[in-house]
């Protein structure tokens, strides 16, 4: 980028029109800085428990009283349907396959195209070059990602809906 040629004065009448222009933004119709819980409480509760159970497939990897259980108590609004869309917290496992045919299963804890780590069911840290080694990851959050072309609009609002239920 080109250095700027400007006086200091430029600068500083620059930078109050940025301050002012700022400070007047949340005052000002449309360009909403948020989402309210109440945007994302527009679908059908019977059809995003259809959808889960149906359709989209997330009764497969997911259970309303195991593992979503409460869910909509952690997360809200769009805290919940970050965590539904892009789920952070979702642990990959890998399972090493030694030269001897051994095999290693654990969570997913480094992986790049020299090396690759696991954390064992005991706790420990192992780690192999990835040449030396076959390696499979079960990645949960894949399947979200999956899912991404084939939402309507519907799916999520509906969805969100009975997640919301979830407490």
């Amino acid at each position: 980028m080109p250095r700027f040629d400007y006086s200091d004065q430029q600068i500083a009448s620059l930078m109050a029109f940025i301050h002012v222009q700022q400070n007047d933004a949340p005052t000002k119709k449309g360009g909403r800085k948020g989402v309210d819980v109440s945007d994302l409480q527009t679908g059908n509760v019977e059809a995003g428990k259809q959808y889960f159970d149906g359709a989209g497939g997330c009764g497969t990897c997911h259970s309303p009283s195991g593992d979503l259980a409460g869910i909509a108590s952690r997360y809200n609004g769009l805290e919940l349907e970050e965590q539904m869309l892009y789920p952070k917290h979702a642990k990959s496992k890998v399972t090493v396959t030694l030269a001897s045919g051994q095999t290693i299963p654990g969570a997913l804890a480094y992986l790049d195209e020299f090396t690759v780590g696991l954390t064992d069911p005991a706790g420990t840290y192992r780690s192999w070059r990835t040449r030396d080694v076959q390696y499979k990851v079960d990645a949960p959050v894949n399947a979200h990602v999956e899912l991404f072309g084939k939402y309507a609009d519907a799916d999520i609002h509906n969805l969100m809906a009975y997640l919301q239920t979830l407490r």
